[in-house]
């Protein structure tokens, strides 16, 4: 994975999802936040997440639907930038922009990304002591700030709509969502949408089987999920891209 100077990512989540339990501890946040309040003294807070779905029936157009996802309590670090999420069964590592912190020197964010993965789940593990993990996923959202005199998408990603005979060149508004597998119940998760300063590009890549995970397995899946977002982003983006982010290679 190049790395950048300027990277585009205006957020990255590692999300779990455990096998059921016996049900919600209330109590399980707070838990948590002794264990961790050394870096997340902020003061948690209660967060109601939003979920996208697309409804297909027979012989109807298909239709977006919008509902309430998994109510989750809050950690934060004092400058609100890095986040841990807590809910029924699920737990979440947010790192909102921006994404390199100059307190680490790899000059990619991943160090801090992986070692605030690892150290939220291992508290979690030692806290709920859950049967395994039953889904993972590892998600990069990107923003691709352009002029308005440069709104011309297929310059800067590679997934773009092609041009086609008869229709205008200039998009004036775009949301798509396209959904890939990989062998071994990995699947891609890749979507794309104009903003009124750019382009947004998300990408989610979440491993998913009928087999719980134990925590042993956990690393190397994380790793792998996250050398597959940057394939993807590598795969997508054009070298207009990476002029704007400032390859260095």
């Amino acid at each position: 994975m190049s790395r950048y100077r300027n990277p585009p990512i205006i957020e990255a989540i590692c999300e779990f999802h455990f096998a059921s339990s016996s049900g919600w501890d209330p109590t399980l946040p707070g838990k948590l936040h002794a264990e961790l309040e050394g870096d997340y003294v902020g003061q948690p807070r209660r967060w109601e997440s939003i979920e996208f779905g697309v409804q297909i029936q027979s012989g109807a157009s298909a239709k977006f639907q919008v509902g309430e996802g998994p109510e989750k309590v809050q950690l934060i670090t004092e400058n609100e930038k890095r986040i841990i999420g807590i809910g029924p069964d699920v737990l979440s590592i947010h790192m909102l922009s921006p994404y390199l912190d100059p307190h680490y020197s790899d000059g990619t964010g991943w160090v801090e990304f992986h070692a605030r993965i690892k150290e939220a789940l291992n508290s979690y593990w030692q806290v709920v002591q859950p049967k395994g993990v039953k889904k993972t996923g590892i998600r990069y959202i990107n923003k691709i700030e352009v002029s308005e005199q440069e709104m011309l998408l297929q310059k800067y990603l590679k997934c773009a709509f092609p041009k086609v005979a008869g229709l205008p060149d200039q998009i004036v508004n775009l949301m798509s969502r396209v959904e890939y597998q990989y062998d071994g119940g990995i699947k891609l998760i890749l979507s794309q949408g104009k903003v009124v300063d750019g382009f947004i590009l998300d990408i989610d890549v979440i491993h998913e089987t009928s087999e719980v995970a134990d925590r042993n397995c956990i690393d190397e899946m994380i790793i792998d999920l996250r050398t597959r977002v940057g394939d993807v982003f590598e795969s997508v983006i054009t070298n207009k891209s990476r002029e704007l982010f400032n390859a260095s290679y």
